[in-house]
């Protein structure tokens, strides 16, 4: 099973302290191949960085980064010449059997892949 992640995904899961890996291997019975977009790694590494960003919102950032190291992630390059990220995501999935890790409700509604979203404050759901 693959499963693409998206930024608010992985900032939120770290914020509420969910073992989001845990979890998604207690959903899919079948191993599960992490993907995260360079393009992510960029806005984390960006929201880490920043100076007028919350000292909550840039120590999640950086343990989203540990985080993300221990799955052991395929990091891919969305490509493409349109700057939001969200829309590349989309056309990266389009037609692929990938689960999208998400809370954005603009981008599960682009979409026709499972969707892989947080259930109240402390599980994961398949949509």
């Amino acid at each position: 099973m693959k499963i693409i992640l998206d930024t608010n995904f992985v900032l939120t899961c770290v914020k509420q302290k969910i073992d989001f890996a845990e979890l998604a291997e207690q959903l899919f019975d079948e191993p599960i191949e992490w993907i995260v977009p360079q393009e992510v790694l960029n806005e984390l590494g960006n929201l880490k960085d920043q100076k007028g960003t919350k000292v909550i919102d840039r120590d999640a950032a950086g343990l989203s980064f540990e985080i993300l190291k221990g799955l052991g992630p395929k990091i891919v390059e969305l490509g493409g010449k349109h700057p939001n990220v969200d829309i590349k995501i989309v056309n990266y999935i389009l037609g692929k059997p990938i689960v999208l890790a998400t809370l954005d409700k603009g981008l599960k509604n682009r979409v026709d892949n499972k969707i892989l979203s947080i259930r109240g404050k402390k599980s994961l759901q398949i949509i």
